[in-house]
């Protein structure tokens, strides 16, 4: 009885001083004084120049950045999740799923190319360029297939 007490007080004591070390380190520490960066960017323009256009092919496009999906077949009740990567071309991103998505669509594993068309829809194709799924936009960050004659297929993305 008296181990039990012992042990549980040592682990109160040790939790209370974690628990006050945690707090000092998490108050910010304020500096002294604020100081402006010195340094002067060419890129920014200084007051009284006017600023020049920039040219259509220099512009950044906005482009989505990777993210994981939940793809959801509801006929089969089957779900499994899918990964849209890193920037090919300005449309094309890479796409990858895992064997067990197989069971979700069909040839979905074979697909290695996310296209973002201008329209909003999205067609996911494989290595040769074949269509192995095409998307329209669903609500919020959803897609749905774009085939009538499809399984009730939707993909979520995650946060």
């Amino acid at each position: 009885m008296k181990t039990s007490l012992a042990i549980v007080a040592t682990s109160l004591v040790c939790a209370g001083i974690s628990a006050f070390g945690l707090t000092l380190w998490g108050v910010p520490k304020s500096a002294d004084q604020e100081v402006a960066d010195p340094i002067v960017l060419g890129t920014i323009p200084s007051a009284g120049t006017a600023e020049l256009p920039i040219p259509a092919a220099l512009q950044m496009q906005t482009a989505s950045p990777p993210a994981i999906f939940s793809v959801s077949n509801f006929s089969r009740k089957t779900v499994c999740l899918v990964e849209r990567g890193a920037a090919l071309t300005s449309r094309s991103r890479d796409f990858f799923a895992p064997p067990d998505c197989e069971h979700v669509w069909p040839g979905l594993t074979r697909a290695t190319n996310w296209t973002q068309n201008e329209d909003g829809s999205v067609t996911i194709t494989d290595g040769h360029g074949a269509t192995v799924l095409a998307l329209v936009r669903g609500r919020h960050f959803s897609y749905e297939a774009a085939e009538a004659s499809a399984d009730d297929l939707a993909l979520l993305m995650l946060p």
